[in-house]
């Protein structure tokens, strides 16, 4: 009876465990910039401090503040798609990936509302002043995302011009990540 019971307590905790690595994607992706129009970067803005708060709200279905042992269980069931009472990377991989993608067309449709607030003489196309009004994060980067220097943004201009700063930012950042040829403190491949 006591070894069954400790198995039991460890199968919960393999689980919870399983979980809180699908949350540690989560909490990784909520801490890095929030993608813009097109999954471009939205500068200034840092989902950090609500993605954690967005992950437990998606789960406290009572909305009580607390995680209880029916949600946790209910959410191990979403992520358990073939019922089989565990969760694999397959599992994880895709409820993580329907997350993202998730939240990503929420915040395309938060930005598109903004964008049709700051618009306030309903003409598709913000001004500099509409700009520094309503968005302004976006407001000092204006005139790089003007691509036809009409003083005027439109949604494509903004699409277009985050996913090109957003590209470049990628293609400057090193490949591999630390030690890796040209990273900060990688050995030089000049010999010496």
């Amino acid at each position: 009876m006591q070894r069954n019971h400790k198995s039991h307590i460890l199968k919960q905790f393999l689980a919870a465990s399983a979980v809180f690595l699908v949350a540690g994607g989560a909490f990784a992706q909520a801490s890095a910039p929030a993608a813009g129009p097109q999954g471009g970067p939205m500068h200034g803005h840092h989902m950090g401090h609500e993605g954690g708060g967005m992950w437990l709200k998606s789960i406290d279905t009572d909305h009580d503040g607390t995680i209880s042992k029916a949600e946790f269980d209910a959410l191990f069931n979403r992520i358990d798609t073939n019922h089989d009472g565990k969760l694999d990377k397959a599992e994880l991989a895709a409820y993580h990936k329907t997350m993202w993608e998730q939240r990503r067309a929420e915040m395309q449709a938060e930005f598109e509302a903004k964008f049709k607030a700051a618009d306030k003489n309903g003409d598709g196309a913000l001004t500099k002043a509409e700009v520094q009004a309503g968005l302004p994060r976006l407001a000092k980067h204006f005139d790089q995302l003007d691509a036809n220097h009409d003083g005027k943004l439109t949604m494509d201009e903004i699409k277009a011009g985050m996913q090109k700063m957003h590209e470049e930012r990628m293609q400057r950042m090193p490949r591999g990540g630390p030690g890796a040829p040209g990273a900060p403190g990688a050995p030089s491949s000049k010999g010496g």
